[in-house]
């Protein structure tokens, strides 16, 4: 968890970094680069916000069934029920999780925005080298 936030942190602040390169010396490239990734932003926004709709109906149609099925098994009449829903909640745990949505799945940084994003990675990783260094 901690390596996730770590990682989201670095991208973040290494795409901030490099933006601000490509700023200085690409003045109308990175309007467009940025206008680029609002746009991959809002994509990403939208689709995390359909898969979390569609997670939770998940988990409560299946905990409806779940509930369902602890009521049929207390009448000994209803068990062709409760194999109808245990039938039913093994479709729904069998079929296969959407996948994630990710922000590399809209938009992919130009090939000159990918240059200043190594060369100010390469920077900072050299500024915490020498501060490591320094510290030990």
């Amino acid at each position: 968890m901690a390596g996730a936030v770590a990682g989201g942190l670095f991208n973040a602040f290494a795409f901030a970094g490099a933006g601000y390169l490509f700023k200085m010396f690409d003045k109308n490239g990175y309007a467009e680069e940025a206008h680029r990734h609002n746009i991959a932003m809002e994509n990403l926004t939208a689709e995390r916000e359909k898969y979390l709709e569609e997670v939770t109906d998940r988990r409560n149609r299946l905990a409806q069934l779940k509930a369902e099925l602890g009521e049929a098994n207390r009448n000994i009449n209803a068990t062709n029920k409760a194999l109808e829903l245990i039938r039913r909640i093994n479709e729904l745990t069998r079929t296969a999780m959407l996948r994630k949505p990710q922000l590399s799945n809209h938009y992919k940084p130009s090939s000159e925005m990918e240059e200043y994003m190594a060369i100010f990675g390469l920077i900072m990783g050299g500024v915490v080298g020498g501060a490591a260094y320094l510290i030990l």
